[in-house]
């Protein structure tokens, strides 16, 4: 029967990061012993005072765990989840330079596929959103990403999209292709961005742009 003991001083971590940690170590255990010890796994979190731990010889304050808090709220505001990538894909809808620049670098490299007038590599913000414009302005704004699957692994996702949308002026060429794009991202904001259509949706691409 394994028995999970985790120390925190007081105040550093909130009911839900203690709840989240009991579940991520017990899932290490699983990994270790096999499913059938779940039932049987017990965690216990203790929390001691301030002022009756040490680092190195220095009693840990309150301003120390303040300090310790912050720095973790920080890190954790940027960490990619599937949050953040949702987030932001909603600030590119929301057109508000601000907030886009909150998730998207003002280096960013954005290589997008096929041989149409929108394709090629975007090198810099300016240039992504230039090419986000010119999408929006070319399908009449109905161009529209519907989210069909994502993954996060450290600083790197992949999103699968629906992509759909009817050219302006030309209701009779509409777009309909499945779509990949592999983010990598640093410090909490997109640094470089590559799509793949699948199928023979590139040709469909091509034609929908051209």
């Amino acid at each position: 029967m394994p028995v999970i003991r985790t120390t925190l001083l007081e105040g550093f971590a909130s009911p839900d990061q203690r709840s989240e940690l009991c579940q991520k170590l017990a899932e290490s255990l699983v990994e270790v012993f096999g499913e059938v010890t779940r039932p049987y796994i017990f965690s216990i979190v203790e929390e001691v005072l301030p002022g009756t731990w040490s680092i190195g010889g220095t009693l840990a304050t309150e301003e120390m765990i303040a300090a310790g808090r912050a720095n973790s709220q920080e890190f954790l505001a940027k960490k990619v989840t599937p949050d953040r990538v949702a987030q932001a894909y909603a600030a590119l809808a929301s057109g508000e330079q601000a907030t886009i620049e909150e998730y998207w670098d003002q280096e960013i490299t954005w290589l997008v596929p096929g041989e149409s007038r929108v394709s090629g590599l975007k090198s810099g913000l300016g240039e992504f959103l230039a090419f986000m414009k010119m999408v929006g302005e070319l399908s009449g704004g109905t161009f529209n990403m519907e989210p069909t699957g994502l993954f996060v692994q450290g600083d790197q996702t992949l999103d699968l999209s629906h992509n759909t949308g009817t050219r302006a002026g030309d209701p009779s060429r509409k777009l309909a292709i499945d779509v990949a794009h592999l983010l990598r991202w640093r410090d909490g904001k997109v640094v470089e961005g590559r799509g793949a259509i699948f199928g023979t949706g590139t040709t469909e691409f091509n034609h929908f742009w051209a």
